[in-house]
């Protein structure tokens, strides 16, 4: 053996890539955890895992996922470790990993709610990440549209009604999975170029393959026998994360009708939902735009530690 090498200390961490079929082991994690952020939902961490690049290692009652950075995909970063191990001795572990594999010790993506508890540990660096904040609403705003300030989308809602009286809403099932299919290739024709929307749209075509495998619910909007809009979430806690909401932009009032109804079927099957998290705008000004347009209760703001 050579000299010094019985001394060494192997982290115990060791990460494989994360997939589907990992939903198993990663979701106790996510259910307890009690944040708000997109970022540690089943939705947020598997439609994302090729363009954030996630692994995960789960040790000593703690789920760790490994990524890039939000705002630079060349560097590598980790989320917040989920579980019964202390974030200091959480921390300490990731040191003595990054130490071995050669770069520094980062988080993405904290949020403002949990960055306290970073602060403390002394970090060498923290950052706002602007573009990266996640839209929160009440779930009593969204499912009632009550109120001055959603005024208007009451009224794209009474067209939308007026104009299709035959209009329907109902699951996602394998006996009107292909008029979904059907709805989203019209969305697609024609949309965004961007690599992150392109992206987007391949991860939906892959949730719509796989969707009984998802901790989903999953609605569509109908008129007649053609689906016009459908949107797809995750309750976690008292959240409801919405993943995907898609509508045919010919059809008046149909995004405003599938995110009121979809707000409204989510506020009666699950009654301790208090808030809806929309995601984040990832620096588009359309959706930022869209987004702002519902009154937000807050935005959720994250931030990058470096230690």
């Amino acid at each position: 053996m050579e000299e010094g090498r019985e001394n060494e200390i192997k982290s115990p961490l060791v990460f494989k890539r994360l997939t589907l079929e990992s939903l198993g082991d990663i979701y106790p994690y996510l259910k307890v955890f009690k944040g708000m952020s997109c970022d540690y939902t089943a939705g947020g961490l598997l439609m994302w895992i090729d363009y954030f690049k996630y692994e995960y290692c789960v040790y000593g009652g703690t789920l760790f996922v490994k990524s890039v950075a939000e705002d630079n995909l060349d560097h590598v970063a980790f989320a917040q470790p989920l579980g019964t191990m202390p974030l200091d001795e959480a921390v300490s572990l990731l040191a003595e990993y990054c130490k071995e594999q050669g770069y520094p010790l980062s988080f993405s993506a904290i949020t403002e709610f949990n960055l306290e508890k970073f602060i403390d540990l002394q970090p060498v660096r923290v950052y706002p990440l602007k573009a990266w904040s996640d839209y929160v609403y009440t779930m009593e705003a969204l499912s009632t549209l009550s109120g001055k300030k959603l005024g208007k989308k009451r009224n794209h809602c009474n067209r939308f009604v007026a104009e299709n009286p035959d209009w329907t809403f109902e699951p996602i099932q394998t006996h009107n999975l292909d008029l979904v299919r059907e709805c989203f290739a019209q969305v697609c024709e024609g949309a965004s170029d961007a690599p992150m929307a392109q992206y987007e749209r391949a991860q939906v075509w892959k949730v719509l393959d796989d969707l009984e495998c998802y901790p989903f619910e999953a609605m569509c909007l109908k008129v007649g026998n053609k689906v016009i809009a459908f949107s797809i979430g995750e309750v976690l806690n008292n959240v409801l994360h919405v993943h995907i909401e898609k509508s045919l932009r010919d059809v008046n009032g149909s995004a405003e009708m599938i995110n009121w109804q979809f707000a409204r079927y989510i506020s009666e099957k699950y009654p301790v939902v208090e808030w809806v998290n929309r995601q984040d705008d990832a620096g588009d000004e359309g959706l930022r735009k869209a987004k702002q347009s519902y009154y937000p209760a807050f935005l959720l703001r994250k931030y990058n530690v470096f230690f």
